[in-house]
């Protein structure tokens, strides 16, 4: 028996036309962005840049595992093997919902464990630029 094997990406979405874009590191995505949105985007991304040979190889296993609207920041699982076409079709979508974006990853991980810690410590160090940030305009 063979252990089906992947790779969880942890990604962030900029609005690059945001006022703050420069200062604050996670801008709100809304409500309207759902994680069954995005893995649409994605899996048009991947059929529009790979054809059909990309998406039959990541489309079976890509799957959303967490995406929260708030922070603009999501996990997402895919076959060890195709992970990198689905880095790229993340990094190759350019507009949601009517937006500007781009989406980065920041980490990717064997385990959703791992993916999940990396999410915690950048939320921790956007939560202490913010609160720096907010100091420095009291004064």
């Amino acid at each position: 028996m063979v252990r089906f094997k992947s790779r969880y990406l942890l990604f962030e979405i900029l609005y690059p036309e945001h006022k703050q874009f420069h200062e604050i590191p996670a801008v709100p995505s809304g409500n309207q962005l759902t994680s069954s949105l995005l893995s649409k985007q994605i899996r048009a991304a991947v059929h529009e840049n790979f054809g059909d040979h990309g998406l039959g190889s990541v489309q079976s296993n890509l799957s959303i595992k967490y995406f929260s609207p708030r922070t603009s920041t999501g996990i997402l699982r895919v076959a060890r093997q195709h992970y990198r076409i689905a880095w790229a079709a993340l990094t190759l979508i350019h507009e949601l919902l009517g937006q500007k974006v781009v989406i980065r990853v920041v980490r990717t991980a064997g385990t959703i464990k791992r993916a999940e810690m990396a999410a915690i410590e950048r939320n921790a160090s956007d939560i202490r630029l913010l609160s720096i940030h907010d100091e420095v305009e009291e004064i």
